[in-house]
């Protein structure tokens, strides 16, 4: 039975305004938002952040577009396989992008990845995508359908517009939860700079996280070939910042891109979800779609990651794109198992938390489809395809360590580099101590030994989640409430539930880990909504929901930096190198005017280096410390260290007291490393060449000294 109710005006939407005048409008309301956002708080005139960020979308952009062009192009493979018309995008997308990153990753730990076999694997997606432009544009079409005016659709509008702003900013700007982006600055971005550099992607033993698989950082590697830069300046300045950081800003682009993308991914799939599940609702009804779009666009976590570069906006993509494999009925069970388990491989690739945060749920909704007697054989499709898209990431680890999964697994595969003390100070940062009921709990409680907002609030209740997870648990109820749509509730509780569990007994419990969930999520509470029998309810509570989850995202969004999220957006990342000069630089900026030409640097503590120049010498906490070998040669003086860190070509030593005290507060320091004889070796450095002191206090938080002179 229908819910349409004709004749009765359609409380979210505004009549008259259809297609091209509907589409004019939201280009009017994009743009007024955008020069708003642009007007808030201090910095350079809204003039200037107009032309900054007009220029960097022209200057960098181009990069993830085409690189996602031509992933679209190459995933044409699947189309044969690809199921019903209107996800076939979604799939072609998803295997595309896996198939690319693969080549990338594959390519790069060859060494033979560089400017000409770049073009080569996206310029020949691309010219695919261009010998089927007509059916593309056909798909598109019916994607998008009729376009209206409605509240979801200006909430789309405004999400949109709001992660594109967001992610003009140049790292290490935003955001507060992610401590100006860390991740980002200290591996995100840092590996691949180093992989451009030296010409190679492969791990490097003073950075553990370069032996994650590393795919998506793989693509910021190929836009460097792609953009041409050089390896590194004649001043040392590497080519990820070169033209105004086009690389370096291509990357948080990438995210952005992908968060539209996926929203749109997002509505497709819901759509045909309602199709498949819900046959007796209105196929007319085009709100849950645009309901599924607006609540990606409208998780505050979504916007985080998406205007970062991070690698979680891979994850959600590919996870989009797996279910839509899943759930499609009109596709065989073992073509889709071995679909889905490319995309979920892909997704783990990407960031290997997707294995037990994205699989589980993926796998339930698949199984689902499949009668129990053929579940050994769709299980060991997938497991073995799962397998294969993995492989050529644990045959570089194996080649590197003697570990495949470095630096898990050690009792069963080996230590690799790494000492037991290591791999104990390792584990004991990414575990949480705690009773089964002390996790349930983290889902819900605020942690009362968190100090900041985001590791009080370590589950669903972080305000970043918005209203996401409270829309996909309602919609659980609603479904498991009503007996026709009973079975399709206990389905999605399961689904939700498994990685829930994962997270609870896998991880150390952080609220952004659960951002792969977001897809199955925003499907639970968007086919509870298409349940409901009542077309104004339905509607009205569609409108209510994309209006406050974009306020609120808008409101988090807005209150990073002090209430000044966009004050660089003019100045961009040459404010980090010293390029452009400012009245409070950033410490890397005075850093890298200080340093003489040639000098190499060494950065004890910090292990944040992308604005650094070249050369640089650094680790992560986890990793063998440089210093540790002078420590070693003399551990009972430490005069004596400055000599054996001068054999090692080390011109400059910057020190992080403030890094150095949270590792030692946190018990991460090295055993050869007493912060007090650490501080006695300090006191012979004599005078520092430079200071960095918290604001209005003299207590310091790093310090450059001089050790070849």
């Amino acid at each position: 039975m229908s819910k349409s109710e004709p004749g009765k005006t359609n409380p979210t939407q505004l009549p008259g305004l259809v297609g091209t005048r509907a589409v004019l409008v939201y280009s009017l309301i994009g743009t007024v938002f955008a020069l708003i956002l642009l007007s808030m708080g201090m910095g350079g005139s809204i003039g200037d952040r107009i032309i900054g960020a007009v220029f960097t979308m022209l200057n960098s952009f181009w990069l993830p577009a085409i690189y996602l062009i031509g992933s679209l192009g190459i995933g044409r493979i699947a189309r044969r396989w690809a199921g019903a018309r209107s996800t076939r995008w979604v799939i072609e997308l998803g295997i595309g992008l896996t198939i690319t990153l693969s080549l990338t990753h594959g390519l790069g730990v060859l060494g033979v990845l560089n400017p000409i076999s770049a073009w080569i694997i996206t310029g020949i997606g691309c010219l695919f995508v261009g010998f089927d432009l007509r059916a593309h544009t056909s798909q598109l079409n019916a994607s998008i359908g009729r376009v209206t005016i409605s509240i979801a659709g200006i909430g789309f509008v405004i999400g949109s517009v709001l992660v594109v702003a967001m992610s003009l900013n140049p790292p290490g700007v935003l955001w507060d939860s992610e401590f100006g982006g860390y991740d980002a600055m200290s591996y995100h971005l840092q590996l691949p700079r180093e992989w451009f550099e030296m010409g190679r992607i492969w791990p490097s033993e003073h950075n553990v996280y370069s032996f994650l698989p590393g795919y998506f950082e793989g693509a910021y590697l190929h836009f460097g070939y792609l953009a041409g830069a050089p390896k590194t300046a004649a001043d040392g300045l590497s080519g990820f910042l070169v033209n105004d950081a086009r690389v370096l800003m291509s990357t948080q682009l990438f995210s952005a891109l992908l968060v539209i993308v996926s929203a749109c991914a997002a509505r497709s799939v819901a759509r045909r979800a309602i199709e498949l599940y819900l046959p007796d609702a209105d196929l007319e009804d085009r709100y849950p779609g645009l309901c599924a779009r607006v609540l990606m666009v409208g998780t505050p976590w979504i916007v985080v990651v998406g205007s970062l570069a991070y690698n979680e906006m891979g994850v959600v993509l590919l996870g989009i794109g797996a279910l839509a494999v899943a759930m499609d009925r009109d596709v065989s069970g073992s073509v889709r198992a071995i679909g889905a388990a490319l995309l979920v491989g892909g997704a783990c690739s990407v960031k290997p938390t997707a294995l037990f945060l994205l699989g589980p749920w993926v796998g339930v909704v698949l199984l689902s489809t499949i009668p129990i007697r053929r579940w050994g054989k769709v299980i060991a499709l997938g497991m073995l395809v799962g397998f294969l898209t993995l492989l050529p990431w644990l045959v570089r680890n194996e080649m590197a360590t003697g570990n495949p999964v470095f630096p898990q697994l050690a009792s069963v595969f080996g230590d690799g580099h790494w000492s037991d003390a290591q791999h104990a100070i390792y584990a004991g940062a990414h575990r949480f101590d705690g009773s089964i009921t002390d996790r349930l709990m983290m889902l819900f409680v605020p942690d009362p030994d968190g100090t900041v907002h985001v590791s009080r609030y370590r589950g669903l209740t972080n305000l970043q989640w918005g209203l996401t997870p409270w829309i996909g648990l309602l919609g659980c109820v609603v479904l498991l409430a009503q007996q026709r749509t009973r079975r399709l509730g206990l389905v999605l509780a399961g689904a939700i539930a498994l990685p829930i569990l994962s997270w609870m007994m896998l991880t150390h419990l952080q609220s952004r880990f659960l951002v792969p969930m977001t897809p199955i999520l925003i499907g639970a509470g968007v086919l509870g909504l298409a349940s409901l029998p009542s077309a104004t309810l339905e509607r009205g509570l569609i409108g209510a929901i994309s209006m406050v989850s974009i306020g609120w995202t808008i409101l988090i969004a807005t209150s990073q930096s002090s209430g000044n999220p966009f004050m660089l957006v003019d100045l961009g990342a040459g404010v980090f190198t010293g390029e452009v000069e400012v009245g409070d630089a950033p410490w890397t900026a005075t850093l890298d005017t200080i340093a003489e030409p040639g000098e190499t640097i060494y950065l004890l503590g910090d292990a944040t280096p992308i604005y650094v120049r070249s050369p640089v010498l650094y680790n992560t906490v986890y990793d063998r410390w440089i210093i540790e070998e002078a420590i070693e040669a003399h551990p009972n003086d430490p005069s004596l260290w400055t000599q054996t860190l001068r054999e090692q070509g080390i011109d400059l030593v910057v020190v992080s007291f403030s890094e150095l005290g949270r590792f030692a507060n946190s018990g991460w320091l090295p055993g050869s490393i007493e912060p007090a004889m650490l501080n006695e070796w300090i006191k012979t450095l004599g005078e520092p060449i430079y200071v960095w002191t918290f604001p209005n206090t003299p207590e310091p938080i790093r310090a450059a000294f001089r050790i070849s002179k």
